[in-house]
């Protein structure tokens, strides 16, 4: 297959992450992937690219995409949904939307109102393929949703060692420190202040954002002596040098399979704490990430899920859910899922 992801730019996040690993292993596997923009490119080719990416440039982006001539347009978000919904009217290109998120009812019936022509919906939960199978049921017509899941980039190496009984456990909460996501840093902090022992503890907060200084003012209330690293590249070598993760999404995703005992704080609130007999009701609701209603997220229950997660680590338990996490997150076998979905609702080109 010959397939183009519009992206709506290349700054680093889930989204662009989930693209690039798909596109790695669909290119694996013998298909041409076009990515634009390309998260890797230089600052001036993703403007550039970005810019051909407007509802204004349509004509220039028809030129860029006769001259690529894909099977089909994939697209996560709502402006570049516009534009693949144009390509389809005008030139007869398939398009498939990924969608990632739930969105307010106002942008819902938006995205209601696009799909008319879009030839099927790639979601990555259970909580989210339920949301757009209703609303695909609202339609004029049925348009198919899939039920996938996110691929991740397996590591070859760079795990959690072992548990050491004469060592201090690392806790560590991993994400983007803006919108909810700071405010949910901040109770990991409190719920920390909570726990017994807290200064046999290493504190380590992974990521920056427009809430880091509010967080290091909350580290210094409490007395915690706290790590900030501050926006990284690659959080790799922080995460397998952590003993217990918080977060959600690729963050915490990538910590499970190198062996941190993980607990979910998302958009949603305290999931609690991955074991290996809740580890497929996270994945439902991308722990915590994607709820059909709200958790509580208070430092007592967080508190509470740290220390069932703490004993998941020095049990072994941790690396179990590691070893699970490999077989269900395997990129390639996503890919493989979704060319066949792609292959059965592709519509004949006119």
């Amino acid at each position: 297959m010959r397939i183009l992801i519009l992206l709506r730019d290349g700054s680093r996040n889930g989204i662009t992450t989930y693209n690039r690993v798909l596109a790695q292993a669909l290119r694996s596997q013998g298909h041409s992937v076009s990515v634009w923009p390309q998260p890797d490119a230089l600052p001036a080719v993703q403007t550039l690219q970005a810019l051909c990416l407007r509802p204004w440039s349509e004509p220039v982006l028809r030129h860029v995409v006769g001259r690529l001539a894909p099977d089909l347009v994939f697209v996560s978000h709502y402006s570049q949904a516009r534009l693949a919904q144009r390509l389809r009217e005008t030139m007869g290109i398939p398009w498939f939307a990924c969608m990632h998120n739930g969105h307010a009812p106002r942008r819902m019936k938006e995205w209601q109102l696009l799909l008319h022509n879009c030839s099927g919906v790639v979601t990555m939960c259970r909580s989210m393929f339920n949301l757009y199978s209703a609303l695909a049921d609202g339609m004029g017509r049925r348009v198919p949703v899939c039920l996938s899941r996110l691929p991740l980039e397996i590591p070859v190496g760079g795990f959690v060692a072992a548990y050491q009984a004469n060592q201090p456990l690392t806790l560590a909460y991993c994400a983007r420190l803006s919108s909810q996501k700071g405010p949910r840093c901040e109770a990991w902090l409190r719920a920390i202040a909570l726990l017994p022992d807290t200064d046999s503890y290493r504190i380590r907060v992974i990521g920056g954002g427009s809430h880091l200084r509010r967080l290091s003012g909350v580290a210094r209330e409490l007395g915690l002596n706290v790590e900030f690293t501050g926006m990284v590249h690659d959080p790799a070598p922080y995460l397998s040098d952590s003993d217990v993760l918080a977060g959600a999404g690729y963050a915490l995703m990538e910590g499970l399979v190198r062996g941190c005992a993980g607990v979910g704080l998302g958009f949603g609130g305290c999931w609690g704490v991955v074991s290996c007999t809740r580890l497929t009701d996270a994945l439902d609701v991308n722990f915590g990430d994607h709820m059909p209603h709200s958790l509580p997220s208070d430092p007592d229950v967080i508190a509470q899920a740290l220390s069932q997660a703490i004993a998941l680590r020095r049990s072994g338990e941790a690396a179990e859910v590691g070893r699970m996490c490999k077989d269900w997150f395997d990129p390639h076998m996503v890919a493989r899922q979704l060319v066949d979905f792609w292959s059965e609702h592709m519509p004949d080109r006119h």
